[in-house]
């Protein structure tokens, strides 16, 4: 768990985010599709159904990412393979070191479960203003991105 100034702040952004993401799932029925392609250049993701045709997009600002492997969480800004816009987009999530008063907020990586992952999640699309969330699984990770403009095709 987060240790935050205002306790009441990180309780609000998870259950807007559960909100969200059921929004989400009743709108664009994300969950009902299992490929999905990222692109870290533009911002943009793609869900796509079992004939690889385009169901739902999206554009995203990546928040960090959860090894569960070494119990870590990077920030996207301190990714080397998050740049340009993207990178931009996400350094703003600094912004929460002084919101929650957590100085771990500006640390490259910190120790964590995947529990304090979707906490900082959380925090992280309230910042951003987004949508909700997908934890795209690559490799031994779950990428956390915060989508903005969703739309179905």
């Amino acid at each position: 768990m987060i240790n935050c100034k205002d306790t009441k702040y990180l309780d609000n952004c998870y259950a807007e985010l559960e909100r969200k993401q059921d929004a989400l799932i009743k709108q664009h029925r994300l969950d009902a599709y299992g490929m999905f392609d990222y692109d870290l250049t533009t911002g943009k993701i793609q869900f796509k159904d079992e004939n690889d045709i385009v169901k739902v997009e999206a554009n995203f600002v990546p928040a960090g990412s959860f090894s569960e492997e070494s119990q870590s969480w990077m920030w996207a800004w301190a990714n080397p393979s998050v740049e340009g816009a993207l990178k931009e987009q996400a350094e703003s999530l600094k912004a929460l070191e002084q919101k929650t008063g957590n100085e771990m907020m500006s640390h490259s990586t910190i120790s964590a479960d995947e529990a304090t992952a979707w906490e900082i999640t959380a925090m992280s699309c309230d910042l951003l203003d987004g949508q909700g969330v997908f934890a795209a699984p690559v490799s031994d990770l779950l990428i956390f991105l915060v989508l903005k403009n969703v739309t179905s095709t």
